[in-house]
């Protein structure tokens, strides 16, 4: 099997990411670590000496999709599967192998590993598809409770696997195949949400896309919306686009997949 993993980077320094690059080079089935510095303002990336590290310098941002794809285009034909990482990701070696030889095993195309808090307890990366009161909810009442338990999947079963409609893009495997099939992300999604229109159209494909119960990655999650003006933005514009492509109320596409995860899950 041959994965090539990207990290999407802006205005990064090494040391922000060395924890993630360091477990990346430590794995010994990622063969290619493709580092896009958008926006061209990381200078160090250029001049770094490593044999299974290679850059993308992309001079307009274009966004987090947007460098994804440049990695999907640059490699189209050379990996078995892509490794989606944010650079705030870290695991012991062979975590990789094990999602991968699980997708392997099993015909999957898009899957996550259990990615936790660097505190260890969990994070709930998969999730129903959300609808507009879900959004506004959680993203603004959520310490008031916020009703994120049955959006986030928190009663299922994660010592197995099971079909989830939206994966976080925080650490995402994906096959050639739902590469090519998707078209890699919606570039009109400038940051956040374009996760959860990527695996919608996967998960309403005919891939199958299915959660690892036996990969384990740990995860920062800075959810830098929530105290800062310019990625709150960011959201809510995004917001908007997903809903006017998807459909805001009447989403049956929404409903009929939400509908096969807790089927399965119950």
């Amino acid at each position: 099997m041959k994965i090539i993993a990207s990290l999407v980077l802006y205005k990064h320094s090494y040391e922000d990411i060395k924890v993630t690059l360091d477990s990346l080079l430590n794995e010994p089935d990622v063969e290619k670590i493709v580092l896009v510095d958008n926006g061209a303002h990381c200078d160090w990336v250029a001049k770094l000496n490593i044999p299974k590290v290679d850059s993308i310098i992309n001079k307009i941002n274009r966004g987090f999709g947007a460098g994804h794809n440049s990695v999907f285009s640059a490699y189209n034909g050379q990996a078995d599967y892509f490794l989606l990482c944010n650079p705030d990701i870290w695991f012991e070696a062979g975590e990789i192998t094990k999602l991968c030889q699980f997708c392997i095993d099993n015909s999957v195309d898009l899957s996550i590993p259990k990615i936790f808090y660097p505190d260890g307890t969990q994070q709930y990366a998969c999730k129903l598809l959300p609808d507009p009161l879900q959004l506004f909810v959680r993203r603004f009442l959520q310490k008031r409770g916020g009703g994120n338990g049955r959006y986030e999947l928190r009663h299922a079963d994660y010592t197995k696997s099971f079909f989830a409609p939206f994966f976080s893009g925080c650490c995402l495997l994906l096959s050639e195949a739902a590469v090519s099939l998707s078209g890699g992300f919606d570039e009109r999604f400038f940051l956040y949400l374009e996760d959860v229109d990527l695996s919608r159209r996967i998960s309403d494909s005919p891939l199958k896309v299915a959660c690892c119960p036996l990969s384990v990655v740990y995860h920062e999650a800075q959810r830098k919306s929530y105290y800062n003006g310019k990625f709150l933005f960011y959201h809510l514009v995004s917001a908007l686009k997903y809903f006017n492509k998807w459909g805001w109320f009447y989403d049956q596409g929404r409903k009929r997949l939400n509908k096969k995860c807790l089927e399965q899950i119950h």
